[in-house]
């Protein structure tokens, strides 16, 4: 049976991370900021509760990027962060997923497929060259059209796909829905579809 996890960020507010825990989550993949310069505020709270309740742990940073340029800024600050709070590759055997969405702070500027991929790629490969297993979170249909889902082998691709399967073959973590409850809050629920180093 595939495991299930949550992903979290400073909206879902404070979290019984030990209640959360004895419900049956197994892992939560925490946002770490977004943009090229903020923090979430309740990361470092996030991770040292999920870690202290004995969940797998993954973090995503939300990208605003435009361009290469940009994205190199975003992932830089993003391995800072983790830098900075003692969080180094064993301590996240989920990964480091870039998350890629439209969004209206891009608003005409937003990058063509073309260039989406390549910045995937990029923040895939400067994540790997840290030293951290790295992926890219997207919702199946962007996966497949925009990022080309079979170009990302050796990485994890986490889909987003709020229906009863995941259509995307070579995705690693399946977003199944957006309204998950546990420990008396609705959470975005995941699971792992494949063994990955943190799928005992």
């Amino acid at each position: 049976m595939t495991q299930l996890g949550i992903d979290v960020s400073e909206h879902n507010g404070e979290i019984d991370w030990k209640k959360v825990s004895e419900e049956g989550i197994r892992f939560a993949i925490i946002r770490a900021g977004y943009g090229s310069a903020y923090l979430d505020s309740r990361f470092y709270e996030n991770v040292n509760g999920a870690h202290d309740a004995g969940l797998k742990l993954g973090v995503y940073h939300f990208g605003y990027a435009r361009h290469g340029g940009e994205l190199e800024v975003e992932r830089n600050f993003l391995l800072s962060i983790l830098k900075d709070c003692g969080l180094l590759p064993k301590h996240l055997p989920l990964g480091v997923f870039w998350d890629v969405e439209e969004d209206s702070y891009r608003g005409r500027e937003f990058p063509r497929p073309g260039v989406i991929n390549r910045m995937c790629h990029a923040f895939c490969e400067g994540t790997v060259d840290a030293g951290y297993r790295a992926g890219i979170y997207a919702s199946a249909s962007w996966l497949q059209s925009c990022i080309k889902a079979a170009e990302f082998g050796g990485h994890t691709l986490w889909a987003a796909q709020w229906w009863k399967e995941c259509t995307v073959k070579e995705a690693g973590i399946w977003q199944f829905t957006d309204h998950l409850e546990v420990a008396g809050q609705i959470f975005d629920g995941n699971r792992i579809l494949e063994k990955t180093d943190g799928d005992e």
